[in-house]
């Protein structure tokens, strides 16, 4: 249950990391970014594959940077975004990079009518206007992305509770045994968003009410309006000479 973690003395430097994670990004290869950047392949191989053994000089890292168009702060784990631009919105947001990137680019496909992403852009909107009124979110993060611990590995399988640890890697809260399961919490989820389904639909009720009363205002619904109080008069008048 416990997950390992990697000692920190084997863990890539920053840059590396960050480095390896852009070239998947852009589906670039080594030797790609080697005639971008004019540096040699095998020194990009050894910055990257080397686990540090050696480190890049600044300006070595600086053309490394500038072939895959982040900043040598991003590079170095300063910043958390590939662009100045982004990391405000990180900063001001929390978003991630990825996150933001994401976004913009369904707001570019939402702009040419792909359906798709439109939809996509509505639901994200949707859920943050509302997150105040549902637990979703700390569902769907226990479900996704929660880390389960027996009493912090102090006692053995047969313990009562277990510990969450919250994104930061802080264990905050103490949990019952029969909520580690991933199925209680996706049955919460779903709990919740058949909740918001029912605020959806008075949502779209109360539009469509103003809607309608917005088109009566209309030359067609004044018409439209019109033509219902006849037919009304009509049928009444037609009722008193039957009588």
């Amino acid at each position: 249950m416990k997950k390992k973690n990697i000692p920190q003395s084997d863990m890539p430097p920053i840059w590396a990391q960050r480095i390896q994670a852009l070239l998947e990004e852009q589906n670039m290869k080594q030797t790609e970014l080697s005639k971008i950047s004019k540096i040699s392949a095998s020194s990009i191989s050894d910055w990257v594959g080397g686990n540090g053994k050696r480190e890049p000089k600044v300006l070595g890292l600086k053309a490394i940077a500038d072939a895959l168009g982040v900043s040598m702060d991003y590079l170095m784990g300063a910043e958390e975004c590939t662009s100045a631009k982004n990391e405000e919105i990180h900063k001001r947001t929390g978003l991630s990079d990825k996150a933001i990137k994401n976004l913009v680019r369904l707001r570019r496909k939402a702009k040419t009518g792909e359906i798709s992403a439109t939809k996509k852009l509505a639901v994200c909107n949707f859920l943050l206007e509302t997150m105040d009124r549902t637990g979703l979110f700390e569902f769907l993060y226990n479900y996704l992305l929660g880390e389960y611990y027996f009493n912090d590995g102090q006692q053995d399988l047969g313990a009562t509770e277990i510990y969450l640890k919250t994104p930061n890697g802080k264990v905050a809260e103490r949990l019952n045994f029969a909520e580690n399961y991933a199925h209680v919490y996706l049955s919460l989820a779903l709990q919740e968003l058949s909740v918001l389904k029912k605020v959806t639909d008075k949502i779209r009720l109360r539009k469509q009410k103003a809607d309608y009363a917005e088109w009566l205002k209309t030359p067609e619904g004044i018409a439209f309006e019109r033509e219902i109080w006849d037919q009304q008069a009509a049928y009444e008048d037609n009722k008193e000479d039957e009588e």
